[in-house]
């Protein structure tokens, strides 16, 4: 019996960690996430540039993209597009790494520079 349930388990453990991820078609586009504290994100990204705009803050933001690799992502804030209640925005540096991935959507884990705190949010690809 304790056989079974080892080889169940390695089985189970082997298909998760080997889960390739299909990182590559979630670099460019558009998504939206829902945060808990601000509502939905709309999320525009190209290659070098991420556009978000968060309506219940009325905030839009550029920040610049740079792959460190083919999953991880690192954000730096280039430019403050809108901000009409002068939420506070300082300089930053979001480290990303998608860290599963669906047929429409993808689950990335980040976490602010020099800070020890991490979120885990879902983005689902705009139709």
């Amino acid at each position: 019996m304790k056989y079974i349930f080892l080889s169940v388990f390695l089985a189970g453990y082997i298909s998760v960690a080997g889960q390739n991820l299909d990182c590559d078609k979630f670099k460019t586009g558009s998504f939206t996430m829902e945060d808990p504290k601000t509502g939905i994100n709309y999320i525009s990204r190209n290659d070098l540039t991420q556009i978000e705009y968060v309506p219940d803050l009325g905030v839009k933001v550029e920040l610049n993209v740079k792959w460190v690799d083919n999953c991880t992502l690192e954000l730096t804030l280039k430019d403050i597009l809108e901000n009409p209640n002068n939420f506070p925005i300082g300089e930053f540096t979001l480290i990303s790494e998608i860290i599963e991935t669906g047929q429409d959507f993808y689950i990335m884990e980040s976490k602010v520079a020099d800070m020890d705190l991490k979120m885990v949010r879902k983005f689902v690809v705009e139709k």
